[in-house]
């Protein structure tokens, strides 16, 4: 295994955002659990709030950085497991 992963979340041509494997595994799984509590309260946020005249443009935003987040979050807990496996 690499000792830099990088995220899903990078552009195909230009990973610049890595995952250094070489930490210690309670720094990763505590980056991955900040990123998955952070995108869950943005979803829900979104479930408390009438969409009605809200703009595709704006839907597409908050549902783009949950997704990030939670994409980033999962990326993580991968190379934890991987770590410890």
């Amino acid at each position: 295994m690499s000792k830099y992963i990088p995220l899903q979340t990078n552009f195909p041509d230009c990973p610049v955002l890595l995952i250094d494997s070489d930490e210690p595994i309670a720094h990763v799984l505590d980056c991955a659990h900040q990123r998955i509590k952070a995108g869950t309260d943005l979803l829900e946020s979104l479930t408390s709030v009438t969409i009605k005249g809200i703009e595709d443009e704006d839907l597409y935003r908050l549902t783009n950085a949950a997704y990030l987040l939670l994409r980033e979050g999962v990326d993580l807990l991968e190379v934890a497991r991987r770590v410890v496996a």
